[in-house]
């Protein structure tokens, strides 16, 4: 008798293992991404190809997974029960319970309840955990019988597939393809934001991330410094100003132009002009001009650096639909998409916005316009023409501001307390007073 009820028992607790394993098959294939499994396969891992080929036929195998889920079910309700109640009758017999019918009630429904919790917590939850947190193991684990399985009932398995894909399609709708299964970028951006808000990704990480997704919709124009902003010289300049400009402005390379910013003709490099110092009297601008290299205002970025890297240069003039400068955009532009402002030992680094010990602010001359106004709740009107805090002075003043050149516009007053010969760097704004005179622009 003992024989035989460990035997029963250990017939039960094999068919719940058994809906236990088709449930972590069915969980770990949903939840592992073909890329973890890509990944295994590179290191040679054992069963590796297996698991990528059972994920590269994906509806086939769920398939095989709810089959053995239904045999195991069945096959514990059908033989399980029976076994138990049975089990559970002696027990029953010698306590005096000897009506038959009562007797069979007692054991069918504690033997249901037994069988119930088994199957629940053993066949169901505990493996449908287990799948989830480690899905990528429990896919190599599952693999090699998952497939021996799927072969022994392939014909039965291509019946219930062709016959659950005939009944989508009465009610009108089509199978899921592999390739719609794929996260598209937006759902990816929402995956990063959410990885963010739960403490997965540091606010530096998504930023990151999101400026990856935003960089093959960015045009060069979104990130060009504006032709009101490009410091440029005059293939007329003398030798000394051109020493001077260079000098002072600090850049690497800088547009050379003809007549008009409109008619760019090449590139001054710094290093060029740096090589011939102790000669100055034999530099000739036109001898050291370089090629520029051009580009129209809505190319997307990513190409754009894909062009620049195979041209091997650092810097394209960017131009509109008649052939006009709009802008510069360098390399470092492009990248400080990506990765935030890129500054070297050499550059004075400005906040966008510093407050001041008398209640004003300090602004980075080149600090966006939206930004600010934003920012600083402030209603700087914005215009195709300019970007900048920089270029909105040029266009209201009509000239290069001076240092302490105070400018006033509707109820702001500014002044400029940091520049180079041709570019303003940062200004001083504080909001006037009600009390005190305004004017749309004075200077």
């Amino acid at each position: 008798m003992v024989p035989q009820v460990i035997g029963n028992l250990i017939f039960i607790f094999l068919i719940v293992f058994a809906n236990g394993f088709f449930v972590v098959a069915e969980f770990a294939l949903v939840k592992v991404r073909m890329t973890q499994i890509h990944e295994q396969v590179k290191r040679g891992r054992r069963f590796a190809p297996l698991a990528q080929h059972i994920l590269e036929h994906l509806d086939a195998y769920l398939s095989a997974c709810q089959l053995g889920i239904t045999f195991t079910s069945l096959g514990l309700g059908w033989v399980g029960e029976p076994l138990l109640a049975e089990m559970l009758r002696q027990p029953f017999y010698s306590m005096g319970m000897i009506d038959e019918g009562v007797l069979h009630v007692f054991s069918f429904a504690i033997s249901f309840g037994i069988l119930t919790f088994l199957h629940i917590t053993l066949g169901e939850q505990a493996p449908k955990m287990l799948a989830i947190q480690n899905a990528e193991s429990a896919t190599m684990f599952v693999s090699f019988p998952l497939q021996l399985f799927y072969r022994i009932f392939k014909p039965l398995i291509w019946t219930l597939n062709v016959c659950s894909n005939l009944i989508l399609r009465v009610f009108g709708i089509n199978p899921v393809k592999r390739s719609e299964l794929v996260h598209s970028a937006e759902e990816l951006e929402m995956m990063v934001d959410e990885g963010a808000r739960i403490g997965v990704l540091t606010k530096t990480e998504q930023e990151l991330i999101s400026s990856i997704f935003e960089f093959s919709n960015t045009t060069a124009k979104e990130i060009m410094v504006p032709r009101t902003e490009v410091i440029a010289i005059n293939i007329n300049t003398t030798r000394e100003k051109l020493i001077q400009t260079v000098t002072e402005e600090g850049y690497s390379r800088m547009p050379v132009y003809k007549d008009s910013i409109d008619n760019i003709i090449g590139l001054i490099y710094t290093k060029d002009l740096i090589s011939l110092l102790e000669h100055r009297d034999v530099i000739v601008l036109q001898d050291i001009i370089r090629p520029a290299y051009f580009v129209p205002d809505a190319i997307k970025i990513s190409k754009l650096m894909k062009e620049l890297q195979e041209q091997k240069m650092h810097m394209a003039v960017v131009v509109d639909e008649f052939g006009g400068t709009e802008g510069i955009v360098t390399m470092e532009d492009i990248l400080e998409e990506i990765v935030g402002e890129i500054h070297d030992e050499y550059d004075e680094v400005l906040k966008d916005i510093e407050q001041a010990t008398d209640g004003s602010v300090l602004v980075n001359a080149r600090m966006n316009i939206k930004d600010f106004n934003e920012k600083y709740s402030a209603e700087i009107p914005e215009d195709p023409e300019y970007d900048t805090i920089n270029g909105f002075l040029l266009k209201i003043t009509g000239h290069i501001p001076e240092l302490n050149e105070e400018i006033s516009f509707n109820n702001l007053h500014i002044t400029v307390v940091k520049k180079t010969q041709r570019r303003i760097r940062q200004v001083k704004i504080r909001r006037i007073k009600s009390s005190e005179s305004v004017s749309d622009v004075t200077t």
